[in-house]
């Protein structure tokens, strides 16, 4: 997560929408501007194995982190899974009704969605999406980019997803307006 020093051109949540998160369930967290795949793995974000940066990464045009604060829940949006990428996004737009004014829901990056789940982990011992797969807003070839938590040691898995959104949900992010 962020320094002092790097709060430079951050977005963050007015601390009454900040508050107004909280006690509805959201954890806020704040995100450095331009992590990536690549750069949360030298700084030693759990991933599995290589095969995402050995076979996948090339062929990816990934969407590094804004300096921002985002909000999230540790879970699979209800009504996500099994949805194809274009629904969840209809689904998250959705959540407009039941946030505060000064935000938005949106999917996040595969970087900012890496981020949140490994922080989630340090802080609390427990990893977020246990089983489970999130879409994110990074597009590939064959569909989006998706995230996934499997066992504790190295849980972290990157990769390519078609259209189908068989065995994928979204794990929502909020975020301020830009």
């Amino acid at each position: 997560m962020m320094g002092v020093d790097e709060k430079t051109d951050f977005l963050e949540f007015a601390p009454v929408t900040a508050d107004g998160l909280r006690r509805s369930g959201w954890t806020v967290v704040d995100v450095s501007a331009g992590l990536t795949l690549a750069e949360l793995r030298r700084r030693g974000a759990p991933f599995r194995g290589t095969r995402y940066f050995r076979d996948f990464a090339p062929g990816v045009t990934e969407t590094p982190t804004v300096a921002r604060s985002v909000a999230y829940r540790p879970e699979i949006l209800p009504g996500s899974l099994n949805r194809p990428f274009d629904e969840c996004e209809d689904l998250v737009a959705e959540l407009r009704a039941s946030i505060p004014d000064g935000c938005r829901a949106v999917i996040g990056t595969a970087a900012e969605c890496v981020e949140i789940i490994w922080h989630h982990a340090r802080a609390t011992g427990d990893f977020p999406l246990a089983s489970g797969y999130t879409w994110t807003s990074d597009a590939c070839e064959d569909g989006h980019l998706v995230v996934g938590v499997f066992g504790r040691e190295h849980p972290i898995v990157v990769g390519p997803h078609p259209r189908s959104g068989r065995g994928i949900g979204v794990m929502a992010l909020v975020v301020p307006l830009d």
